[in-house]
């Protein structure tokens, strides 16, 4: 796999969700999430869970609703969505605790902030 744009070598299969852009920003915001919440420290062991899993399901629903179709597709993207919304949120609450770098959270919010608007386009109907 090219570690530069997360999608597999020519040689690969190629799955469904490497056609997509927003997979790509789930997969990135996966990484630098993760850093984030390695540096959390002790006593914020709720919020680095939860972190985690709204990150992680944002990634998980985006790949899972590449191969799907019609309103199950739909309905998997705005899962994903909730659960970036999700992450956003987590991240606020530990920059203003300070309980992480403000700088990388930034960061991370506004590819989840992208994630969000791409999520949403994807889960609306074809016309």
């Amino acid at each position: 796999m090219d570690q530069q744009d997360h999608r597999p070598d020519a040689q690969q299969q190629h799955f469904d969700h490497h056609r997509l852009d927003a997979w790509r920003v789930a997969f990135d915001t996966l990484v630098e999430g993760d850093r984030i919440s390695k540096a959390i420290p002790r006593g914020y062991g709720k919020l680095k869970d939860q972190l985690a899993r709204a990150l992680q399901g944002a990634f998980t629903l985006t790949s899972e609703a590449a191969a799907r179709t019609g309103a199950d597709r739909a309905c998997r993207f705005r899962w994903a969505r909730a659960e970036a919304n999700e992450a956003a949120a987590v991240l606020e609450a530990l920059a203003q605790l300070r309980a992480a770098d403000p700088h990388a959270v930034a960061g991370v919010i506004a590819k989840l902030w992208r994630l969000s608007a791409m999520l949403t386009r994807l889960a609306m109907p074809k016309q």
